[in-house]
């Protein structure tokens, strides 16, 4: 992407520096001309008012409140949970979809990247007469095969393809170089952090270790499979759904879409979390990645302004919690986890044309990870985790947390 830097800005400073860098010094998003072109996208991201800063696993207690105790009771459950012994045991999940996703080659040209964000200008007559029509947008799904063939009730964490009813059986899979690397994983006895960044080879290397894989969506089943795999034997009525839901945001001067590639359904329609998966390494492709999440978190906290959710209830978004939102995101093998953290002043930015904004409107996305599929003890800690973040968005349900 021409004239993108290395990095998105970490602070507000490296923000003014970069709208004074593109001329966008004095404007909103509210009065931005969108454009499918690299530098207006990059344009758009930057009215957005979106920071993006990576974090170690140990600061999750401060930017996600309650946490701790959520994960706390999850490795409880956990621990009475037989199959997830025994996909700590045997570690079958990995093997077979994980695999499945590293093990795919194609001739995807990885500087052709695009971020599936469409924009188009408005017509404000229309807007004006029919409000709400693009309220709820639905998409329909890249593969329905899969989720038509795959019934999500019936899996298990330590056989994804066998019936619960059918004992499950090892699952021989070919070697490749990333299970041969993985091979030498931590022993299961011992706990050190997978949260360090991987250390980045030779891009040579990494291309021939890491092929993208063809189809996005063996990646978001294989994230999807594995979150309902945690829930399910708990009967929460939150559900990690492989439905593709396409948020609308509206502005003045117009409107974009953006869509992802699940959430978490509180079986009401509304997503208590998102999901968003890619075929590729994020560090491949970082910056267009994290413009798209920021994106999709952007469009996700318009829509439920446009519903009304805050306005109807502002004193409901002064708890230190409301105003997180939570994405799942896997690229390729690795997991990462974003909490989006924003204020009052940041509503007010997206919701007033009239407000340019101050030091505290803004977005900041606090990324952790990555989290390796293919090695157990990273997702032995993953898993309490993931579980965690369902519990504690169903036990938040109804009261105006997201």
């Amino acid at each position: 992407m021409s004239g993108v830097k290395t990095s998105l800005p970490r602070n507000v400073k490296q923000w003014q520096d970069e709208i004074a860098r593109m001329n966008l010094t004095g404007q909103t998003v509210h009065g931005a001309k969108l454009a499918s072109a690299s530098k207006a996208e990059q344009e758009q991201f930057l009215l957005f008012h979106v920071l993006w800063v990576s974090r170690r696993m140990d600061e999750l207690p401060g930017i996600l409140s309650g946490i701790s105790e959520w994960i706390s009771e999850a490795n409880t459950m956990l621990g009475g949970y037989k199959s997830w012994e025994t996909y700590c045991r045997e570690f079958a999940v990995a093997r077979q979809y994980q695999l499945e996703v590293t093990d795919t080659q194609d001739d995807t040209d990885l500087q052709t990247f695009v971020t599936p964000i469409a924009h188009r200008t408005r017509a404000r007559a229309r807007e004006r007469d029919n409000p709400t029509a693009d309220d709820h947008v639905e998409t329909p799904s890249k593969s329905t095969n899969i989720s038509e063939i795959l019934n999500l009730e019936d899996i298990r964490l330590e056989d994804p393809f066998v019936s619960p009813k059918t004992p499950a059986q090892e699952t021989s899979v070919q070697d490749t170089p990333v299970q041969r690397i993985s091979a030498q994983e931590t022993p299961a006895h011992e706990t050190p952090s997978p949260f360090q960044p991987i250390t980045p080879g030779p891009k040579e290397l990494e291309n021939v270790l890491y092929p993208p894989t063809k189809d996005e969506q063996i990646v978001n089943c294989a994230l999807i499979l594995f979150l309902n795999a945690l829930t399910m034997h708990f009967n929460l009525t939150h559900k990690w759904t492989l439905h593709r839901k396409a948020f609308k945001a509206n502005f003045e001067e117009a409107s974009f879409e953006a869509r992802i590639d699940g959430y978490l359904d509180d079986r009401r329609g509304k997503a208590k979390v998102i999901v968003e998966v890619k075929p590729v390494k994020r560090s491949k492709k970082s910056i267009p990645i994290q413009m798209q999440e920021g994106a999709q978190m952007v469009a996700w906290i318009k829509k439920c302004i446009t519903l009304n959710f805050y306005f109807l209830c502002p004193k409901c978004y002064s708890n230190a919690n409301s105003n997180r939102r939570i994405i799942v995101s896997q690229d390729w093998h690795e997991i990462f986890l974003t909490v989006a953290k924003y204020g009052d002043e940041y509503i007010r930015y997206l919701s007033d044309k009239h407000y340019q904004g101050g030091s505290n409107s803004f977005m900041t996305m606090h990324q952790f990870g990555p989290w390796n599929t293919l090695d157990v003890a990273s997702m032995k800690l993953l898993g309490p985790i993931l579980l965690a973040i369902s519990l504690r968005a169903e036990a938040t349900d109804g009261k105006n947390i997201n």
